[in-house]
């Protein structure tokens, strides 16, 4: 009987749909991250924008790089400080190289990410200290959040009173959502049955190890990473007041400043949007309106620190990257 077999087109009906899964996941966060550029970069298409964002850049380009050495310094602590208390020894070198890749990509969805990636091939990682590179990574969003929010609360946005409650809402939903996904991996670990796929049981075993790792960084001792954090996160509330007082906006404060950035921050951690580019301007755009600030003064505003402060970011890294490239071809031990 001629024909094909009925169970070899399983898999490679299988594939196709796996192969359409990662395309979506790779066209809906480009196109959600055009269209809120697109958005703001509309606003900001006012005939004195262009006058607006050069005077900007002008005033305002050498504070911005100056302190973007302290920004990255800071961030690298703070990462260094967290593999170290999850036992992954890793030295410095091999850290800034990694740490720059990741301030570079860290603008496209799940950038970031990339710092792991790259420290693994540095490290010759196993896949454990994979994961738990990856936990740290995740850690730092935390701890920002932690910062975040007692200042969102306490500074707020004028004419959201709604405002406290959604953060907290949000909040207290992620904890519990973290809470019951380690509950249901402890509970599948404990009663998987023979017959079960082995992908199912090595991602269960996965994330049984970052959660583990999650939970070892609850301790005093993380507590003290609040303080890198708190630095570099200042350096980009310094950046974002001086941009706005540079365009003549002087009826926001530096304080009213650092409660409009936790909110960005907040938003682009917590709320479950594909991309940090674009995410950033709109979320920093409605709330400068919020106080009264002209729609495309404030969307130059938030367009500004994205060149200014991203841009900046991007230099040094790329120049940590020159001055370390030999990092990238020294052969290492493999890590646990």
């Amino acid at each position: 009987m001629s024909g094909e077999p009925v169970e070899p087109r399983r898999p490679r009906r299988l594939a196709r749909l796996g192969r359409r899964a990662r395309d979506v996941r790779v066209v809906v966060p480009i196109a959600v991250t055009l269209g809120l550029v697109g958005y703001v970069s509309a606003i900001a298409a006012a005939p004195e924008s262009g006058g607006q964002l050069w005077t900007a850049v002008q005033r305002t380009w050498w504070v911005v790089l100056l302190l973007t050495a302290p920004y990255v310094a800071a961030r690298a602590l703070l990462w260094h400080e967290l593999l170290e208390q999850l036992g992954i020894e890793v030295p410095w070198r091999p850290t800034l190289v990694a740490l720059a890749g990741g301030e570079i990509a860290k603008t496209v969805p799940g950038g970031i990410y990339l710092q792991n990636y790259l420290l693994a091939r540095l490290g010759r990682f196993g896949e454990a200290a994979v994961v738990r590179s990856t936990t740290a990574t995740t850690a730092t969003l935390g701890l920002e959040s932690a910062l975040a929010l007692p200042a969102a609360l306490a500074i707020g946005i004028p004419g959201t009173p709604w405002l406290p409650w959604l953060l907290i809402g949000i909040v207290v939903v992620w904890l519990a959502l973290l809470a019951l996904l380690r509950h249901l991996v402890h509970y599948w670990e404990l009663h998987l049955r023979p017959g079960v796929p082995g992908w199912l049981c090595h991602g269960l075993l996965l994330a049984d190890e970052f959660l583990d790792a999650l939970a070892e960084l609850l301790t005093w001792r993380t507590a003290r990473a609040l303080v890198p954090t708190a630095a570099y996160m200042l350096v980009y509330v310094v950046d974002l007041y001086l941009i706005s007082s540079a365009l003549g906006v002087t009826r926001i404060g530096f304080v009213e400043t650092m409660g409009i950035y936790a909110v960005v921050v907040l938003t682009v951690i917590l709320v479950p949007i594909p991309t940090k580019l674009g995410t950033t301007e709109l979320t920093g755009l409605t709330a400068f309106v919020a106080y009264g600030v002209p729609r495309p003064t404030a969307a130059v505003i938030m367009l500004g620190l994205r060149v200014l402060a991203t841009g900046a970011t991007m230099l040094l890294a790329a120049a940590l990257l020159v001055v370390l490239r030999g990092e990238l071809a020294r052969p290492r031990q493999t890590a646990g």
